[in-house]
């Protein structure tokens, strides 16, 4: 190779100032430090974009139970009718990325998926958990039932639909048909109002029975939206 060829690439692509590279990346990983997504944030931006189904399933069981309770004191069964729908299209809406098969491109995002999951978990979790306690406490003023027993009866119907969502979200038939989470929530409120009328099961005597059940479907959600994280996997970031 001549001097002069030699010459023409060295000028072409001179040597790098390694001094103006390590300025260019702490500069870098400076700027990314700073717009990192806080925990507030990342919430703030998913409850933006949680579907209106979610918002008017819960606004329809809190009207029901302001406008019926007040002249059927049986309204709490309706109330509880109602919830399995509630819980249905918050795990429809929180999982329907994998539904239409977007979760490959969501978990390509900065944020993984995990974390918007875990966002959305809570963004409707919360709003559900002061839905519960205000239903608790707006029917268990005329139910006769009192606000500790009213509350099981409105949030096992919830957990129990809850629970067969999530497990049937995980099987390919759940993901390839969005009308499952509705027969699921369908098949809790025809069970709640088929056993509306046997009085002995709601008996002072049974009521223990109820608030153990309360317990177990809440530790067996607690552990299905275990599996569900389990599942989330980084793949791409």
């Amino acid at each position: 190779m001549s001097r002069n060829i030699r010459q023409a690439m060295h000028e072409a692509a001179p040597k790098p100032d390694y001094a103006k590279k390590d300025a260019f990346i702490r500069e870098y990983q400076e700027k990314s430090r700073r717009a990192e997504p806080g925990a507030f944030d990342l919430l703030k931006s998913q409850i933006t974009y949680i579907r209106m189904p979610v918002w008017i399933a819960s606004i329809v069981a809190l009207v029901v139970a302001i406008s019926g309770i007040n002249l059927n004191p049986e309204t709490v069964f309706y109330v509880a009718a109602i919830m399995p729908f509630v819980s249905a299209t918050a795990i429809f809406d929180t999982m329907r990325s994998r539904m239409y098969g977007m979760d490959e491109l969501e978990g390509a995002t900065r944020i993984s998926g995990r974390g918007i999951l875990f966002a959305k978990l809570v963004s409707i979790g919360a709003m559900h958990i002061v839905l519960l306690l205000a239903l608790s406490v707006v029917v268990g003023t005329r139910s006769g039932y009192g606000f500790a027993m009213t509350g099981a009866i409105i949030t096992i119907p919830y957990l129990i639909s809850s629970i067969a969502c999530m497990i049937l979200e995980r099987t390919e038939i759940g993901r390839r048909n969005a009308l499952g989470c509705v027969f699921v929530s369908a098949v809790t409120a025809f069970m709640i109002l088929a056993i509306k009328d046997e009085k002995a099961l709601f008996a002072q005597n049974y009521r223990w029975i109820w608030f153990v059940m309360l317990i177990v479907f809440a530790a067996l959600e607690c552990l299905e939206i275990r599996k569900t994280f389990s599942v989330e996997e980084y793949k791409w970031n």
